[in-house]
């Protein structure tokens, strides 16, 4: 994703420069705020994930808070 953040950035500054619209400019330096802010936060969930996985062995783990991990490693894209 860092690679889009960073293109969005790119893309501002050139249209920036070629259109000399402010307005859009702003907007696209505002997405690619957003999503570094939703990269990071996806981030940071992942290690919370990692991290309530190994509070409990599997073996003891209530059966809701296995589907929970499953659910937000699904969310997470891993399996």
């Amino acid at each position: 994703m860092s690679d889009t953040i960073n293109e969005l950035h790119e893309k501002a500054q050139q249209y920036a420069d070629k259109y000399k619209d402010p307005e859009l400019h702003d907007f696209m330096l505002t997405v690619a705020h957003q999503l570094e802010e939703a990269e990071m936060v996806r981030h940071h969930f992942g290690y919370f994930v990692m991290h309530a996985q190994a509070i409990l062995p599997h073996d003891v783990q209530p059966r809701h808070f296995r589907e929970a991990l499953a659910r937000a490693k699904k969310v997470l894209g891993k399996s």
